[in-house]
């Protein structure tokens, strides 16, 4: 049996607001012993993993880390993102995608996305967020009076912890021995991977880092041996395939959120890279499971 991820409870096709936050999904998942978590590449939003029970495996951008009862696993936004099931004592876990508007709180959670992009050390351990998103998620299932008050209240104080338990992690380290070239590379890389819904052109690198685009291109092209334009073209077809595996997105709606300048673009790129059109890729994926 294969099992699509969070299915078994909210997904908003459209994200709702409380307060300062913007709630893109919340749920309870339990699986089975052959339930599978695809990859799938997440929009930009946090989302955190609590698992209730069982075992497991949460793989990010191609790194596994074991997860087990008690844990809770934070992503970042537009990491790529599979579960895998131990057979023998399958996970339960809940589940929550947010976005935050409130000004403090959303300068600490973009120092996390800028200092914390390894996959290793993600997982921690937080009895109130654990609580907290299980009250959150019977404030959804039930109409009472200020639940849009108190679930704006709950997703401040999921915030607050995840801010504090990732400042006793520490943040991403770069190796002694790579060089200044490499450091920025990466810098640019990074900016791409985490804002590939938001840019419209690369000269927004020159406004992140201060040098003109010229420079960044001429460094990019000699310390990797590839340019930035194909870089990021790449990563917005990684995207792509992903957001037209899921199957939640016309492939109109997935040009328009890469920011493509027309469908017919999008489609020639797309073959250019799958083979077929991403409607006949589509089909042919889901044709054959």
């Amino acid at each position: 049996m294969l099992t699509r991820y969070h299915l078994d409870h909210s997904y908003f096709s459209e994200p709702r607001r409380f307060g300062e936050f913007l709630l893109y999904q919340i749920g309870r998942q339990y699986c089975e012993r052959d339930t599978v978590v695809e990859p799938h590449i997440h929009m930009p939003f946090f989302e955190l993993t609590i698992v209730t029970e069982g075992r497991g495996t949460v793989i990010t951008n191609g790194v596994g880390t074991p997860v087990g009862r008690g844990d809770v696993y934070f992503s970042l936004p537009c990491d790529t993102h599979e579960i895998q099931v131990d057979p023998d004592d399958p996970l339960q876990y809940d589940y929550i995608a947010f976005h935050c508007e409130t000004p403090a709180l959303r300068q600490e959670l973009d120092y996390l996305t800028e200092n914390y992009h390894s996959p290793y050390g993600r997982v921690f351990r937080d009895d109130h967020i654990r609580r907290a998103v299980g009250y959150a998620l019977s404030e959804l299932n039930e109409e009472r009076p200020y639940s849009d008050e108190l679930l704006a209240a709950l997703l401040t104080q999921i915030s607050v912890c995840l801010i504090r338990d990732c400042k006793k992690i520490p943040p991403t380290k770069t190796r002694d021995t790579v060089t200044p070239a490499e450091v920025l590379c990466y810098r640019l890389m990074h900016h791409i991977d985490t804002h590939i819904y938001s840019m419209k052109h690369l000269e927004e690198l020159t406004d992140v880092t201060g040098y003109s685009y010229g420079y960044l291109s001429a460094l990019f092209k000699r310390t990797t041996d590839r340019t930035l334009s194909e870089y990021y073209q790449e990563k917005r077809l990684d995207a792509a395939g992903l957001l037209l595996r899921e199957g939640r997105f016309s492939v109109t709606e997935v040009a328009d959120m890469l920011n493509y300048a027309s469908v017919y673009s999008f489609s020639k790129a797309f073959r250019k890279r799958y083979g077929a059109s991403p409607r006949i890729w589509r089909e042919n994926i889901i044709k054959n499971g």
